[in-house]
């Protein structure tokens, strides 16, 4: 993918932050969490209702200028996927939207950084056009197309009062259940969704 802007989950914390959004103590256990291997930072903010889907997307777009579309609205042709690491998409909840030649469109959760898009284009050998979704609609697509059986939960939605053993849980959750949605990816599952 070649930007003018480099998309990055430090520039929409500082957003968030500035904007009184979200706790900035929380955006930074969330960026932490997310760097260590734990859910993207979208999807972490969003189950741990830190901020609304619709809110965080709506930022996204006014933030980079990029357009806003959903699953909902638009159905992913499933020719888009074709020889795609359904892994890779699971993991970071992008949806291939649409190919044309060698232009792949894809819906991020919210937003994907530009390095995760860099190594979508990478491993596939498309260019990337990177349209925002959201992190709710984007899963339950991949859930119904890429995985035998709902996934569970990347946290539970809960009542945090901003105490570390509160954030501590919720981190704790998350990298549980996102073992556990590596564990239901198979070597069978993996191939064309069709």
């Amino acid at each position: 993918m070649k930007s003018r802007q480099r998309l990055e989950y430090g520039r929409l914390a500082e957003v968030l932050a500035e904007r009184g959004l979200v706790d900035s103590r929380a955006l930074q256990d969330a960026l932490q969490f997310s760097a260590r291997g734990g859910p993207p930072f979208p999807e972490a903010l969003v189950t741990a209702n830190l901020v609304a889907d619709w809110e965080l997307s709506r930022l996204v777009c006014e933030l980079y200028g990029l357009p806003f579309l959903t699953v909902g609205i638009a159905e992913p042709d499933p020719k888009a996927s074709a020889g795609l690491d359904t892994a890779f998409l699971i993991e970071n909840g992008i949806v291939p939207l649409s190919r044309h030649g060698r232009l792949l469109t894809v819906l991020m959760p919210s937003l994907a950084p530009t390095e995760t898009l860099d190594l979508l284009a990478g491993k596939s050998g498309l260019s990337i056009l990177p349209i925002v979704g959201t992190v709710r609609t984007n899963r339950q697509w991949l859930e119904q197309h890429f995985v035998a059986g709902p996934l569970p939960a990347v946290a539970p939605p809960l009542e945090l009062s901003g105490t570390p053993d509160a954030w501590s849980n919720l981190f704790d959750v998350a990298d549980a259940a996102v073992l556990l949605d590596l564990k239901h990816v198979t070597p069978e599952n993996q191939g064309d969704p069709t």
